[in-house]
């Protein structure tokens, strides 16, 4: 499928709540979900956007992010293609084009579940490899985020890759100004890549 003609637009409250209830419950496991009221009111509150991609009228994909006002990254929160447009190459083409919508934006924060802490080891090794030929950059740092531990992956919006210092900052950022202290700092921990518990 050529992504092309495709179209991007935020989605209002109302098609949110319906992307959850339809294809979202379906998409993730219930313990990667986030409660519906926490997501729109993340949404009200300007911390977060979603964005639908459409092929005329009909949903092709969504996309969840958070970016908090100051911050100069945004979070890939969720991102699932509806199953009848999946094997296409559309992912990994939608994926490309993100950086190009999330206008001023400095990098594309990634988080990928650690296979080897994982449920389905294999299914998180596939994600790590289509972020990888994606052009996503793992920054070596692990993140124990509440119950979960992830990679701590970056996508460049220009030429220029953040190093792995700046973008885990720029992740804790986002959490920072999303939960507040003492709240994340209670359940977002970054770990270094010689396994160092990193303070910011």
């Amino acid at each position: 499928m050529n992504p092309v003609p495709l179209t991007w637009r935020l989605l209002t409250a109302e098609e949110l709540t319906k992307v959850y209830l339809d294809e979202m419950r379906r998409d993730f496991p219930q313990s990667e979900l986030k409660p519906l009221s926490m997501i729109l009111n993340s949404e009200a509150a300007g911390t977060a956007h979603t964005w639908g991609i459409y092929d005329g009228d009909a949903l092709v994909a969504y996309l969840l992010m958070v970016r908090p006002v100051g911050c100069t990254m945004s979070q890939l929160d969720y991102f699932a293609v509806l199953p009848r447009y999946r094997a296409s190459g559309l992912g990994a083409a939608l994926l490309a084009e993100l950086p190009g919508h999330e206008n001023g934006c400095q990098a594309i924060l990634i988080e990928a579940e650690c296979p080897e802490k994982a449920e389905d080891e294999a299914m998180a090794v596939r994600r790590l490899g289509f972020y990888a030929r994606c052009g996503a950059v793992d920054v070596g740092w692990t993140e124990h985020l509440f119950d979960a531990w992830f990679r701590v992956l970056v996508l460049p919006c220009g030429r220029t890759t953040p190093d792995a210092e700046t973008t885990v900052q720029g992740l804790a950022d986002c959490y920072r100004r999303t939960m507040g202290d003492p709240q994340w700092k209670k359940h977002v921990t970054f770990y270094r890549p010689d396994g160092a518990e990193a303070r910011f």
